[in-house]
This record gives C-alpha cells, sequence and structure tokens, in this order.
C-alpha cells in the first residue's frame, strides 16, 4: 500500500470516528433544544406564507426560518440538520485544507486539528440552540473550503457553488452580508494590482449584488430599527459628544428620549416604540436614522476603531460561554484541552501578530506558487472589519454575535501554523535528501 492510500484511509477513518463523536453526543440535548426570546421571532416568521413578503423580508433574515419551515418547526429535527451539517461543513473544510499540505504527516495533524476545533463549546453548543449562531459558523467554514476548492482548480461550477454559499451565509445574519461586501473591495483591490485573475471580478459583482440584496430586505422587513435603536440607547445617548453629532443630524433631542439613555430598545416597555411623546424621534430614525449612523462611524473612523480594539479580547473570547450553553450541555473536549485549540490569551497580541504575518506575505506574494496563502491573508485581513461591524450593528449581546470572528480569528492563527510547519518540515525533507 503506497503511503498516499494509507493517509487517505487514516483521513477517512478519522472522519468517520469524528462524525460518529458528533452525532451521539448531546443526542439528548438535540432532542430538546435549547431556546431564548429570539427563537419566537424565526418560528413566527417560518408560519408566514412562503409566497409571502412577510416570509422573506421581515424582522430576521430568512435561513434560518426557512429551515424551521422545511422541518415544520420541529426543533429536535432542526438541531439534528444543525449537527449534520456541521459535520459536512467542517469535513469538506478540513478535507481540501489537508489536500494541500505538501507532507503526510500534516495532512493528518491539520485534518485533525480542524476537527477538534469545531468540536469545542465556543462553536459546537450552538448546534443545538434554536438561533442563528450554528448556521452561520457552518456556511462560514463551508464559503472558506468552497473558496479553497476553487483555487485548486477553477471551473464554473464551483464558482456558482461558492456565490451560492456565500449568499446563504450572508441571509444568515445582516452582518454576515457586510464580510461580503469587505471581501469584495479586497478581491477588487487584488484584480487593480494585478495579484489574481480577472475573473475574480465575477465575485466581486456578485457579492456587491448579495449585499444591497439583504440591505433591500433589511429595509422592507425593518430589520435595521431594532439594533440601532439599541445602540441609541446604550450607546449614543449615553454620550454627550454623540448626542450633538446626532442632535445637528436631525435627531429631537428631548428629556422623554434622554431618560432612556442605557437603555436596550426594547426597555422601558418598549418607550423607543410605543411612547406617544417619542413619536418626532420615530419620524426621524425611520427617514434619516440609518444614514446619520452611517456618518457617525465614518465621522470618527480613528475613534471608533479604537474602540473595537479596546473590546477585541472581551469581543473574540466570549468567557461567559457557560451561560449560553444548551441546557444539559456536555462539551465533547475537555476545558483544559480546549484553550490549545481555540485561543483565548493574548488576543490582541495575537492578531497582532497574524496580521503582521498577513502584511508580509502580501509584500512577498507566495500566493502565486501557493494559492492558499491568498486565502489566509484574505481570512486575516478581514478579521478587523467583520468585528467593526459586529460591534457597531448591534449593542445587545456583541459577544455572541462576534462568534463568527472568534471562529475567524481561530482558523487564521491555525493555518498559518499549520501552512509555516508544513513548509519548514517539507524544505527539511528536502535538503535531506539532496544532501
Amino acid at each position: 500500500m503506497t503511503s498516499r492510500k494509507r493517509i487517505s484511509l487514516i483521513l477517512i477513518a478519522v472522519f468517520a470516528l469524528y462524525a460518529i463523536v458528533r452525532l451521539m453526543s448531546n443526542y439528548s440535548v438535540s432532542a430538546a433544544p435549547g431556546t431564548i426570546e429570539d427563537t419566537t421571532a424565526y418560528l413566527r416568521i417560518s408560519r408566514e406564507d412562503i409566497f409571502d413578503q412577510r416570509f422573506w423580508a421581515n424582522a430576521r433574515p430568512i435561513v434560518f426560518p426557512l429551515l424551521l419551515k422545511l422541518t415544520r418547526q420541529n426543533l429536535p429535527l432542526t438541531s439534528f440538520i444543525q449537527v449534520v451539517l456541521s459535520i459536512f461543513s467542517w469535513g469538506c473544510l478540513a478535507f481540501l485544507f489537508a489536500a494541500l499540505m505538501r507532507n503526510h504527516w500534516m495532512k493528518v495533524i491539520s485534518f485533525s486539528v480542524l476537527l477538534a476545533l469545531s468540536m469545542v463549546r465556543h462553536l459546537a453548543n450552538w448546534d443545538y440552540m434554536m438561533m442563528t449562531e450554528s448556521l452561520s459558523i457552518s456556511f462560514f467554514v463551508l464559503f472558506l473550503a468552497c473558496g479553497i476548492w476553487l483555487i485548486t482548480g477553477w471551473s464554473r461550477a464551483r464558482a456558482v457553488l461558492f456565490i451560492i454559499v456565500g449568499m446563504l451565509f450572508a441571509f444568515v445574519r445582516d452582518t454576515n452580508a457586510y464580510v461580503l461586501l469587505f471581501l469584495s473591495a479586497l478581491l477588487l483591490c487584488a484584480v487593480i494590482f494585478r495579484w489574481i485573475h480577472p475573473r475574480a471580478l465575477v465575485f466581486v459583482f456578485s457579492f456587491v449584488g448579495i449585499f444591497l440584496l439583504s440591505n433591500w430586505t433589511s429595509d422592507l422587513g425593518e430589520r435595521w430599527v431594532f439594533p440601532l435603536n439599541n445602540n441609541i440607547g446604550k450607546r449614543i445617548l449615553p454620550s454627550e459628544q454623540a448626542v450633538r453629532f446626532f442632535e445637528k443630524c436631525g435627531m429631537p433631542i428631548t428629556p422623554r428620549l434622554m431618560s432612556l439613555a442605557g437603555e436596550f430598545a426594547n426597555g422601558r416597555d418598549r418607550a423607543f416604540y410605543n411612547d406617544p411623546v417619542l413619536e418626532s424621534y420615530r419620524s426621524w430614525l425611520y427617514s434619516k436614522g440609518k444614514s446619520c449612523y452611517m456618518k457617525y462611524l465614518l465621522a470618527d473612523l480613528p475613534g471608533n476603531s479604537m474602540d473595537v480594539i479596546n473590546e477585541f479580547e472581551f469581543l473574540l473570547t466570549y468567557k461567559k460561554i457557560h451561560a449560553r450553553l444548551a441546557p444539559g450541555y456536555d462539551p465533547v473536549i475537555p476545558f483544559f484541552l480546549e484553550k490549545a485549540i481555540y485561543p483565548t490569551g493574548s488576543i490582541l497580541w495575537l492578531w497582532f501578530l497574524i496580521t503582521g504575518a498577513a502584511l508580509i506575505l502580501l509584500w512577498r506574494k507566495p500566493w502565486r506558487e501557493e494559492p492558499i496563502w491568498g486565502v489566509y491573508i484574505l481570512l486575516c485581513l478581514l478579521i478587523f472589519p467583520h468585528l467593526f461591524v459586529t460591534w457597531f450593528g448591534d449593542a445587545m449581546a456583541p459577544e455572541r454575535h462576534s462568534l463568527s470572528v472568534g471562529l475567524q480569528f481561530a482558523l487564521s492563527v491555525w493555518f498559518i501554523i499549520l501552512l509555516s510547519l508544513d513548509r519548514l518540515i517539507s524544505r527539511s525533507t528536502t535538503s535531506v535528501v539532496t544532501v
């Protein structure tokens, strides 16, 4: 038996064991998945007629309500599908990434590391919760896997699949659509500088189109209203400087509105929505609120960026994950091992390190010989804009909303470690053979 066949059999065996563990562990939890208040909204939308605008453009993005509709609101079945999709997505990413390793044993190591990463409680727990986190994580992983598959061999079918998965990712959560927008900007720059083939413009236009479609449905369903009220209550009204900016932008500053400083959108019996005294505020919100908030973020981009950096570790480590575990959930990997798999210490310094590495690689252009380095660079450089949009997108539960960014960060760390080790081992082996 050749070494290649032996490694292939090992990978198949590892994946089979992984799939069995993922399916069998927490099976009872999957039969009674966890819910929160948001779950009610998703269930309500899923019961709308599929041909009705209230289904496709409502207060929540469409993908999770669509899954609930397909399962006829059967929550255990929905949870089981989330687990299966997670196994499939991570399996695709692990297989495709391992295939790019030169050293045979690095194939096994990288394959095992990526599968182990998928089982940490920060990620695996959400398969048993009736929220969007599981689908957001799975479609992000599958989107990355499709991108790697595409760079290994261009074809129209792979390109179309990449775009379709990107659309599913965008319509799980509105902030995901911004990731595609930022990715399209980076791809456009790469085409302009002739770093990649001009056919990448297909993805630039496609991802911009997906973003615009997401934004349009958000406007139709007024999905932006609740998070913007959260931001105004928790971050704008408590800041004198921010209040002055919004007052110049037309927001009617009244004692009643100022009394809501520190409140979420649903605070004080939903005063932001129901209080008659705030009618002028609501008129301003629907006509100018969204544009004023965007101007506010751009007016002090350096200062707002520093706010994100100050919150970097808080957002990416999610130290209170134990409070969000599904009822009865039992982590597969012990906590002391998770620390070695999912970075939770020196996060900011690690980010500086991997970003510096990405910038050096951007200068050296190694993707011309090994395209996977281009994937790492894009993955790494998108961390900060992704986190920026997540932090300023909604003041409510930002650490939970940042789970995809935490995953992106963890993958970037492991990609640079595994790729560097593989190249180092391969060069050492080649040098020994040459001598």
